[in-house]
C-alpha cells in the first residue's frame, strides 16, 4: 500500500517484528491478577482508554490484520470510536467474599507456610474472558474485528479479579510490566510521565544487529542442534512421554522467604562442596537455586534415567547495551532461548553442580555476540519454518521449559491505589499496600506446554515470598512436594 494510499486510510498500521509473528505466538494469553481491595472498575477502564491516547501506545489499541502474505499487522483507527474500541471491557459483580464463591475460592493464595495449590482443575475462564463472547484464536479475533486487548474485572465484596487478555504477538513479559505501571501513571493523573514507546514502526533488534561492529560469532548451542535422525529420536521420544504418562498438570507454588534461603543454602553448600579445589566462591543466582530444583525434581521422576535439557527463556534488552540504556518502552517481543544441557548423572545428583552447571551455560550465552548470534539464528528460523528451533542437545533428553521474571517484579508493577473504594483485608493480616497485587496467574485459550515439563517463576510479593507455577507429571509433584515438607522441617 503506497503513502498517498495510506494517508486516506482513517487508520494507522503498525508492523509486527520478526520476533512478534511466528507461529509459536499466534495464540491467546491472559494474566489474572488478585487484589485484596475492592476497586473501581469503571476508574480502572478509563485510565487505560487513556494510556491508548499516548504516543505509540495506541498500537495496543488497535485490531490485528492479515496481510497479503499471510503476515499480521496492526491497524489503529485515527480515532477511537463506540464502535472501535481499543478495548473490549466487562464488568461482573458477586455479593459475596471471594472465598465464599466456589471457584474464585479456590484461586492459590498466600498459605501460612509452603504449599502446592492446583490451577489446572479449577475453570477460571469466567474471570478472564466473557465466554462465548470473546475469541479463542487469532484467526477469530480478526473475523470478529475485536481488539487486541480486553479487559474482564470481577469485583467481591473483599477483593477484585483484574484480567487482561492479549494475543503474544503484542509483547513480552516487559512490556507487560510497562504497560502495568504506565496504566498505574495515568490512573494517578500522572500521564506526563508515562515514558514513550519505541519502535513501533522500525524492529530495534535489526537496527542492532545490521549494526554489529564486533566480530560475528555461531551461536554456542548450534553444534547441539538436532536435525535429521536425532530430531526423529527425540519427536519418537517425546510423542512416547505422552502417551504412557497421565495427564501433566498445572499447579501453583508458594515458596515463603525463610524456605527459599533454606532451600537456597542447601544450593550453594553443594556448590561450595564440588568446587573445593577452586579459589572463587561460587555464585548461585535465585534462578540457578529453583533452576537446579526443579531440574532434578523432573530427572528424579523420570520412568528410565534420562539426561535433561533445560529451554531457559531470557530477553534480549537485558543483554545487549542500547536497549539497557534506553529511557522509553519496546512494546515487542525479545524473548530469547537460552540452553542448558544435563546429563543423566549431573540432573539426578545434588543440586549444587546442577545450579552451577545451569550458571555456565547462561553466562557463555550471555555475551553480546552470542545473544546477536542467538537473534540471528531465530530470524532464519523464523524466515524458513515459522518459527523458532527448539532441537537441541540430547534426542533422549526430557526437556524443560524456564520462564523466569523474577528481576521484573511483575507483582509489585500495577498500583491500583487511586481505584480503591475499601480495603478488603485488615492492616493487621495483610503485607501489601492498597491497591496492590496480591498475586497473578497465567492462562492461554490453547494449551502451549500440555505435554512438557514447564516452570514459571512468576516473582516475590510484598512480603519477599516466592511464586511459581509448574506444568509436571504427578509423580514429580509428589517429589516437589515431599521436598517441601523437608525444608519446612528443617531448622
Amino acid at each position: 500500500m503506497d503513502e498517498k494510499h495510506l494517508a486516506s486510510e482513517p487508520f494507522d498500521v503498525y508492523p509486527l517484528h520478526a520476533l512478534d509473528d511466528t507461529l509459536l505466538y499466534r495464540t491467546l494469553i491472559s494474566r489474572l491478577m488478585r487484589f485484596n481491595d475492592v476497586l473501581d472498575a469503571d476508574k480502572l477502564h478509563e485510565a487505560l482508554l487513556g494510556l491508548f491516547e499516548i504516543g505509540d501506545w495506541r498500537k495496543l489499541g488497535g485490531r490485528l490484520r492479515f496481510k497479503q502474505n499471510g503476515k499480521l499487522e496492526i491497524h489503529v483507527p485515527r480515532s477511537f470510536t463506540d464502535e472501535q474500541q481499543p478495548v473490549a471491557f466487562t464488568h461482573d459483580v458477586f455479593d459475596m467474599r471471594i472465598e465464599e464463591h466456589p471457584v474464585a475460592g479456590q484461586l492459590p493464595t498466600p498459605t501460612d507456610g509452603p504449599s502446592i495449590q492446583p490451577i489446572s482443575s479449577l475453570d477460571c475462564r469466567s474471570f478472564v474472558v466473557r465466554w462465548p463472547d470473546h475469541p479463542t484464536t487469532i484467526d477469530e479475533m480478526i473475523q470478529m474485528d475485536a481488539p487486541q486487548l480486553s479487559l474482564q474485572i470481577s469485583s467481591f465484596s473483599n477483593a477484585t479479579l483484574v484480567a487482561l487478555t492479549w494475543p503474544q504477538t503484542m509483547m513480552d513479559a516487559v512490556g507487560i510490566q510497562a504497560l502495568l505501571q504506565a496504566w498505574s501513571l495515568v490512573l494517578a493523573g500522572r500521564a506526563d510521565e508515562v515514558p514513550p514507546a519505541f519502535g513501533a514502526h522500525k524492529d530495534v533488534l535489526e537496527t542492532i544487529e545490521s549494526s554489529n561492529d564486533g566480530k560475528q560469532e555461531d551461536f554456542g548451542p548450534d553444534e547441539q542442534r538436532m536435525t535429521g535422525m536425532s530430531k526423529l529420536t527425540f519427536i519418537f521420544h517425546n510423542l512416547w512421554d505422552r502417551l504412557w504418562n497421565p495427564r501433566w498438570e498445572r499447579r501453583a507454588i508458594y515458596l515463603p522467604k525463610d524456605i527459599y534461603l533454606r532451600l537456597k543454602k542447601r544450593v550453594q553448600d553443594e556448590a561450595a562442596l564440588s568446587t573445593l579445589t577452586s579459589l572463587e566462591k561460587p555464585v548461585v543466582t535465585e534462578n540457578d537455586t529453583l533452576t537446579a530444583w526443579v531440574t532434578r525434581a523432573v530427572a528424579m521422576t523420570l520412568p528410565n534415567p534420562r539426561p535433561v535439557t533445560a529451554v531457559i527463556l531470557s530477553n534480549a534488552r537485558f543483554r545487549l547495551p542500547l536497549l539497557l540504556e534506553s529511557t522509553g518502552v519496546y512494546l515487542q517481543n525479545m524473548v530469547l532461548m537460552g540452553l542448558a544441557f544435563f546429563p543423566t548423572e549431573l540432573a539426578r545428583g545434588p543440586l549444587g553442580p546442577i545450579a552451577l552447571t545451569n550458571r555456565r551455560h547462561i553466562a557463555e550465552q550471555g555475551t553480546v555476540q552470542q545473544t546477536l548470534a542467538m537473534l540471528r539464528t531465530m530470524r532464519q528460523d523464523i524466515t524458513s519454518d515459522k518459527t523458532p528451533n527448539l532441537f537441541y542437545g540430547d534426542p533422549h533428553a526430557s526437556v524443560l521449559f524456564v520462564s523466569n521474571v523474577n528481576k521484573l517484579d511483575l507483582i509489585k508493577a500495577p498500583n491500583f491505589g487511586p481505584a480503591v473504594l475499601r480495603q478488603g483485608d485488615g492492616e493487621k493480616s495483610r503485607i501489601n499496600p492498597p491497591g496492590t497485587m496480591l498475586i497473578y496467574h497465567n492462562y492461554t485459550t490453547k494449551p502451549l506446554v500440555g505435554g512438557t515439563n514447564a516452570v514459571w517463576m512468576l516473582g516475590k510479593d510484598y512480603g519477599g515470598n516466592y511464586w511459581l507455577e509448574g506444568n509436571f507429571l504427578p509423580r514429580t509433584w509428589n517429589l516437589l512436594e515431599e521436598e517441601i515438607k523437608d525444608m519446612e522441617g528443617t531448622v
